[in-house]
């Protein structure tokens, strides 16, 4: 007999999720298993950050699950209905799943070590000494090791960004979000934000990437979510989904990010 595979970290069931009459999100299911990179490509409005921002549970899904680590995001179960979880814990369920969106998002008035040491002294209680040693331990890790020492204002978009994925990895989180991060660069620094990605990737860090970076998601994904109109449209391996797209709305997709 076969063991069972293992469950996976993260699971969605026929997520819904509506604005007003628009609905977004029209029955998203997936699951992303450990140590997976999954990276979420389509058009614009198709609902990819959206999706992204209600597994961290900063927007409420209006209908399906979301399990981390087999437990629901944000809500708990009872009488067989969903209701709101305790704001502390889904401030402990945030707390393991890091996301870094488009905007950097940093304290100003905040060196690059006190923007990554804030969350683990004042979210999980670290003493201020432990959080430093972790904090320069993972800004050396995005290549800020020399710039430990200066504010936001002084540093580029890139290292900003990179800032801000520092802060995330701070956290020790079991789940990266990427929404769309290098999508406020400048073209040419770009490439400093996807190398970091890429070592993640490479370390084994399970990552969900909302990404229009198509060489990133052709080279470090696991695995193509591509969604349109709220709806998973395709799911393939990186090669299959770039060489052979099995819908013509991918298809089309392909053609107009990938043209000259």
């Amino acid at each position: 007999m076969l063991p069972e595979p293992p469950a996976p970290l993260l699971r969605l069931e026929n997520v819904h999720k509506r604005f007003g009459r628009h609905e977004v999100l029209r029955g998203i299911s997936l699951d992303v298993h450990e140590r997976e990179v999954v990276a979420i490509l389509g058009p614009s409005g198709s609902g990819k950050s959206t999706l992204l921002r209600c597994i961290n549970h900063l927007e409420r899904i209006d209908a399906g699950r979301i399990l981390f680590e087999g437990q629901p995001v944000g809500y708990r179960e009872r009488n067989g209905r969903l209701v709101e979880a305790p704001e502390r814990e889904i401030a402990r369920i945030r707390s393991r799943i890091g996301m870094v969106f488009q905007r950097f998002n940093l304290f100003p008035h905040l060196t690059a070590l006190g923007n990554v040491m804030e969350a683990p002294v004042h979210v999980l209680g670290l003493p201020r000494e432990e959080a430093r040693q972790r904090a320069v331990a993972v800004l050396e890790r995005v290549g800020l090791g020399a710039r430990l020492d200066a504010y936001p204002a002084q540093l580029s978009g890139g290292q900003q960004q990179r800032v801000a994925i520092a802060r995330a990895l701070a956290m020790q989180p079991r789940l990266m979000l990427f929404d769309e991060a290098t999508s406020a660069l400048d073209p040419e620094l770009v490439g400093e934000v996807l190398a970091v990605m890429r070592d993640l990737a490479a370390a084994g860090m399970t990552m969900v990437a909302v990404t229009h970076e198509m060489a990133f998601a052709a080279e470090a994904a696991s695995r193509i979510i591509f969604i349109d109109e709220g709806i998973i449209q395709e799911e393939a391996p990186p090669d299959t989904f770039f060489a052979n797209p099995g819908t013509e709305r991918a298809r089309q997709f392909l053609r107009r990010v990938t043209r000259p």
